[in-house]
C-alpha cells in the first residue's frame, strides 16, 4: 500500500532528531544530501551546495524583496541560508511534521528572523495566498501523494514569471524484476507513494502553466556507497526481519536501496527549474 500523509508525517516526526544528529552538521543543520562538485572538500560545504543552488537561482530574479516558499522545508536550513544570502525578502516554510515546524520556529527566534514563518501543513493544500516569486522543494516532492495536485498548487502560489525548483529523485524506467525489487525497498523504506520520471513531471507541469527552464543531473555529484550485490541483498533480508515499529529501521533499509538504485541508474538525482507562464 502506498505511503499515506500520516506515514510521511510520522516518519519525519520520529526521525528528524536522528537525521540532524547523524546526517547533518551543526554548521548547516540541513538534512538534505551532500553534493561534491569539483572543489568541494569539506562535508559542511557539500551539505550547503543545494542551499547555494537555490540562493543563486533566487538572485537571478533580481528582486529587492522576493517572496519565497519552501514546500517540505525540514527544519528551515535552506530558507535561513537563502534569506540571509539575499539580505532581504520574505519566506514561508511548510512541513507536515510538527517536530520540524517546532525546531524551525525555535531557530527562527534564536536567529531573530522577523521576515520568516513556518507552517505545519500539507503542501498539496497550502493555507496561503499566491504571488510568490520562488517556490522550491528539496527532496520533498518525492513524498507527494499526487504530483499533479502538488504542481497545480505551486502554479496557484506563483505569480506570473515566478519559478519552481525541484531537486529530487526521479525514476528511470526499468522493467526487470531485480530493479523493481530494489525500487520497492527504497519506496517502502522512505515512504515514497508516487514516484515519477523527470519527463512525466515536466509534462505534468506544462499542463498547469509551468514551463521548464533548466534541468541538471546531479547524480554524479553524490558520493554513493552502494554495497556489493550479495551483501546488499543479505542486509535487506536481515533488516526486514528486525522490528519495524520505529521508522528508522525501514529508513536505513530505504537508504541502502537508494544507493543501489542510484549506482545502477534506476533512479536519478535531478535539478529542475520551471517558470510560470
Amino acid at each position: 500500500m502506498p505511503a499515506s500523509l500520516e506515514d510521511v508525517r510520522s516518519y519525519y516526526d520520529k526521525n528528524t532528531p536522528l537525521f540532524l544528529r547523524f546526517g547533518s552538521s551543526p554548521e548547516t543543520q540541513t538534512i538534505h544530501r551532500s553534493l561534491w562538485p569539483k572543489g568541494i572538500l569539506r562535508l559542511e560545504d557539500a551539505l550547503a551546495v543545494s542551499n547555494n543552488l537555490v540562493l543563486e537561482e533566487a538572485k537571478t530574479l533580481s528582486l529587492s524583496n522576493p517572496r519565497i516558499a519552501d514546500l517540505g522545508c525540514g527544519v528551515g536550513a535552506t530558507l535561513f541560508h537563502v534569506l540571509a544570502g539575499l539580505g532581504g525578502g520574505r519566506g514561508v516554510g511548510v512541513t507536515l511534521s510538527a517536530v520540524q515546524a517546532r525546531l524551525a520556529e525555535s531557530t527562527r527566534q534564536h536567529l531573530s528572523f522577523s521576515n520568516l514563518a513556518f507552517l505545519q501543513a500539507d503542501f498539496h493544500h497550502v493555507p496561503l495566498s499566491g504571488l510568490f516569486d520562488l517556490v522550491y522543494s528539496i527532496e520533498a516532492f518525492i513524498h507527494s501523494q499526487n504530483p499533479q495536485e502538488y504542481l497545480s498548487e505551486v502554479s496557484r502560489l506563483l505569480k506570473p514569471g515566478g519559478r519552481l525548483i525541484l531537486l529530487d529523485d526521479f525514476y528511470v524506467p526499468n522493467q526487470s524484476d531485480y530493479a523493481q525489487r530494489w525500487l520497492k525497498a527504497y519506496k517502502d523504506g522512505w515512504y515514497v507513494p508516487n514516484m515519477q520520471t523527470s519527463d512525466e513531471t515536466i509534462a505534468s507541469a506544462l499542463t498547469v502553466g509551468l514551463t521548464l527552464r533548466e534541468t541538471k543531473l546531479f547524480t554524479p555529484n553524490l558520493r554513493l556507497r552502494a554495497l556489493p550485490d550479495s551483501l546488499a541483498k543479505f542486509v535487506l533480508w536481515l533488516g526486514n526481519k528486525l522490528p519495524q515499529n520505529h521508522p528508522i529501521v525501514p529508513s536505513m533499509l530505504g537508504s541502502m536501496a537508494l544507493q543501489q538504485c542510484l549506482k545502477a541508474g534506476w533512479i536519478e538525482y535531478r535539478w529542475l527549474v520551471f517558470e510560470k507562464n
